[in-house]
């Protein structure tokens, strides 16, 4: 009886060893199929939100650069900026659909302003075989040379830019000529050939103070100009 007790606990015990190293694994399993604290997926979370908010602001300051300079636009000391599109108050109370930036350069909105340059550089204009009649009827041609350029204050700026902007130099010259020519033949028929021959400069200076009053309007100034090869036909 003794010996089968003895079995039957031997038996026993053994089967309580090969059961026991099972507990642990089941343990072990259980323990990696828990989920991770709720606190760690939270900051994991908040940590990404972060991640993407940092993103979209530096995109966002990255367009709005991209914008402010692919918008901004410059002009040399030697030229004038015309922005339009906006209607604007001017500092004598009046009102106007464009803005005037001298040198410099300015932000143009998109989409709302448009911007074009207006060209402040002296350019010349030459009138040849000029045919006119002197104050004794006789028949002359004369050539002329003027040096033209658009004054710098903001009424003739504004002037310039309703008669010119958008033409290029060749488009001015062929709009100014005609007033030249006007002027030289009103002051060739009021001299005779002697006169002219003797003193061009004075007949120049009476064509230039003309033509300046007249295209003043127009924002225009006559720097200089000069009668030349005054000759009988």
């Amino acid at each position: 009886m003794i010996r089968i007790r003895g079995a039957r606990s031997s038996s026993f015990s053994i089967a309580a060893l090969c059961a026991s190293p099972i507990l642990p694994g089941r343990n072990a399993e259980a323990r990696t199929e828990n989920p991770q604290p709720r606190w760690v997926e939270r900051s994991i979370m908040n940590y990404q939100y972060v991640i993407l908010a940092v993103v979209a602001v530096g995109l966002l300051v990255c367009i709005n650069f991209f914008i402010l300079i692919s918008n901004f636009v410059r002009v040399g000391p030697n030229q004038v900026l015309i922005v339009s599109g906006r209607r604007l108050q001017l500092p004598d109370g009046t009102f106007a659909g464009f803005r005037i930036v001298k040198g410099g350069g300015t932000f143009v909105w998109p989409l709302i302003e448009k911007a074009a340059v207006l060209s402040l550089e002296v350019f010349s204009i030459e009138v040849q075989r000029l045919k006119a009649r002197t104050a004794n009827g006789e028949p002359v041609e004369a050539d002329c040379v003027a040096q033209v350029k658009i004054k710098g204050d903001d009424a003739s700026i504004a002037a310039a830019a309703e008669h010119f902007l958008g033409k290029n130099e060749g488009d001015m010259k062929n709009l100014v000529r005609p007033f030249l020519e006007k002027h030289l033949r009103a002051v060739l028929g009021n001299s005779t050939l002697d006169e002219v021959d003797q003193t061009p400069g004075t007949c120049a200076d009476r064509v230039q103070a003309a033509a300046s009053a007249d295209l003043g309007g127009m924002g225009l100034s006559v720097i200089s100009f000069t009668i030349q090869n005054v000759r009988a036909r």
